[in-house]
């Protein structure tokens, strides 16, 4: 049995992101963080706006992910004893919010820096910690300003959920992308998916 099999996809909302033109990108399963009793193993979907990446190629010749959201599946080896939950969510969070800036990072972005998070809502009830991060890409002598979310909430087990979208697109491709919608477009919608997460 694969590692996969073994820890369930994540609740993502899959009609309204093939609807949308959301292209699953990777599915993995990895451990995320060991506690004394327990290894914390996560499964995560990434899924990217194929569209947007292939009109930036197609303008400039540079081939790389802009926007995308992802949700991650947590569970705990051992199962986590009930009632613990609000004892590790805290680490859950800050483990969740490392690794988005690792991730980040390895996708070629720079100078990566996270804002204060703040409680909100999300469809199925739960309230979710959302953390605002902004991060830079360079193009030549250009930079791109980027922005992204990192939601972690527990509902039924630990769910985490976020994305990034580019901020400035228009601006520094000199409107080479007619099609391209604004930052505050591409913001509400990665929130709007990051909420219906588990719903």
């Amino acid at each position: 049995m694969s590692r996969q099999s073994r820890v369930g996809a994540p609740p993502v909302p899959r009609p309204r992101l093939d609807s949308e033109g959301w292209s699953l990108v990777e599915d993995e399963v990895e451990t995320l963080f060991s506690l004394s009793t327990a290894r914390v193993e996560g499964r995560t979907q990434v899924f990217e706006d194929t569209a947007l990446r292939a009109a930036v190629r197609e303008a400039t010749g540079v081939d790389h992910m802009w926007r995308f959201f992802f949700a991650t599946r947590v569970t705990f080896s051992p199962p986590l004893a009930a009632g613990l939950a609000p004892l590790v969510r805290s680490r859950v969070a800050s483990e969740a919010r490392s690794s988005f800036a690792d991730d980040l990072l390895a996708r070629g972005f720079e100078k990566v820096a996270k804002g204060d998070a703040k409680r909100a809502r999300v469809r199925s009830g739960a309230r979710a910690e959302f953390t605002p991060f902004k991060a830079r890409y360079r193009l030549d002598d250009r930079s791109l300003d980027t922005e992204g979310f990192l939601a972690v909430w527990f509902d039924d087990g630990f769910v985490i959920a976020g994305g990034a979208y580019p901020a400035d697109l228009k601006t520094v491709l000199n409107e080479a992308l007619v099609e391209a919608s604004d930052a505050e477009t591409y913001r509400e919608e990665l929130l709007d998916l990051i909420r219906e997460v588990g719903a």
